[in-house]
């Protein structure tokens, strides 16, 4: 009797109700309380509508909706991580029952750069060193793989990129009012963060001009494509420009397509003729204007130098092992170089295997997830010009290339299992 009492549909809403009465003196005396107690309830609401795995489709969306918006949250903890383990929580009915693949190169590649980081966190034993190394780990290594694991697939995979670009564009519009005289920040915590999250923008419109129908391709390509266009022209960042323009060059290279390639010539001209113009409220901070050397280049190329040169110095005078991944050593704005500087030239040759395992399949197009890669294609392009090492706007693309190599690996696999057909012989007469 007593648990029949339970199941019945009116208590749902009474027991959500006693939870807020119980709750609401605690959620007074804190915002983030309140908000935290807020969100819980609406976690039990969706559960008992939809379902665990629905509810934690939901989750990982919004999780990827949200990773570009970077300053919401505390510390280093974002509501996109919050988020993202929520989905991964929810799922694990399934997820304990999904074998987990990866190509062998990134495990091997992965397992050696990991070994190397935690050696050099050990030999120089120091809280800020342990701390740096295990968010490195966990963006290129960790939080690739759990993406994976959760395995997005079809449409929920494309509702997940879409909700990454959307979250862009929302970042972009949100920081626009605040510009003045010097340039868009966003929802994020630098600048040059919103140009990175606007690159991997661009990156993913090869994919969702595919996979997307033909009644929204143009619109969300065309919308997705505007606001991470007027993101990087507004954030200022020369890194995201140029390796939007060399992505948006390589594309039809890629494709092979001519008409392609003379579109994206053709619209790519006007719309940085259009943007730099006359859509720009910065002076002179605009990322065009900044490539041209105008607004405060010249400091920030200075810093550029020195900071390139002081890390390059501390990589050389430790080759093996390195001094450990630490913020305030290693803004060398060289990812290449400041990965070589903290666990040495061997954990950076594993480092770089470990992203040229999340591309191999970029010339697979026949298959519509080689397009996955471009992200990680982006994160190795702008490696070069960028300091940027942390975050999930970067982990949670780089798990999507690495479906994309599961994709194409497994039909190349399938393909392979399927017997040729038996030549035709003439009968001996």
């Amino acid at each position: 009797m007593g648990l029949n009492a339970l199941r019945h549909p009116a208590m749902v809403p009474v027991l959500l109700t006693g939870g807020i009465l119980l709750t609401l003196p605690v959620a007074l005396d804190s915002i983030e309380i309140g908000i935290a107690i807020a969100g819980a309830l609406v976690l039990v609401i969706m559960i008992e509508g939809l379902g665990l795995e629905r509810t934690s489709v939901v989750m990982m969306v919004l999780a990827f909706g949200l990773a570009p918006a970077d300053d919401l949250g505390v510390s280093f903890l974002s509501v996109s991580d919050v988020l993202f383990f929520l989905a991964i929580v929810l799922a694990l009915p399934r997820l304990l029952r999904t074998p987990l693949e990866f190509p062998a190169t990134f495990i091997v590649a992965a397992l050696v750069f990991s070994a190397i980081c935690l050696l050099s966190s050990v030999v120089e034993n120091k809280g800020e060193v342990y701390y740096y190394t295990a968010r490195v780990i966990f963006t290129f290594v960790v939080l690739p793989m759990m993406v994976v694991w959760w395995s997005p697939r079809g449409r929920v995979l494309v509702w997940m990129l879409v909700a990454y670009a959307a979250g862009t564009s929302i970042s972009v519009v949100y920081g626009i009012p605040s510009i003045g005289a010097y340039r868009n920040y966003g929802l994020t915590q630098h600048p040059n963060v919103l140009g990175y999250t606007a690159m991997l923008t661009v990156a993913l419109v090869p994919f969702l001009f595919v996979a997307l129908s033909r009644k929204w391709r143009f619109w969300i390509c065309g919308a997705a494509l505007g606001g991470a266009g007027i993101g990087i022209i507004t954030s200022g960042s020369r890194a995201a420009l140029v390796v939007a323009i060399v992505l948006l060059l390589l594309v039809p290279a890629v494709e092979r397509s001519i008409p392609l390639a003379l579109t994206v010539a053709i619209v790519g001209v006007a719309a940085i003729g259009f943007i730099a113009q006359r859509a720009t409220p910065t002076e002179g901070q605009d990322a065009l204007s900044r490539l041209l050397g105008a607004g405060d280049v010249s400091a920030s190329d200075r810093a550029r130098t020195e900071g390139v040169e002081r890390t390059w110095t501390i990589a050389l005078e430790h080759p093996w092992l390195g001094q450990g991944f630490q913020l305030t050593d290693f803004l060398g704005h060289n990812v290449y170089i400041q990965v070589a500087a903290a666990v040495g030239f061997f954990g950076l040759a594993a480092f770089i295997v470990i992203l040229i395992s999340m591309v191999t399949p970029v010339f697979a197009t026949g298959n519509i997830h080689s397009r996955l890669v471009y992200p990680a294609i982006a994160v190795i392009g702008a490696g070069p010009v960028s300091p940027q090492l942390t975050d999930r706007y970067l982990g949670l693309l780089l798990g999507i290339a690495l479906v994309g190599v599961n994709a194409v690996r497994a039909q190349r696999q399938a393909d392979a299992e399927v017997p040729e057909p038996m030549p035709l012989r003439r009968l001996n007469r």
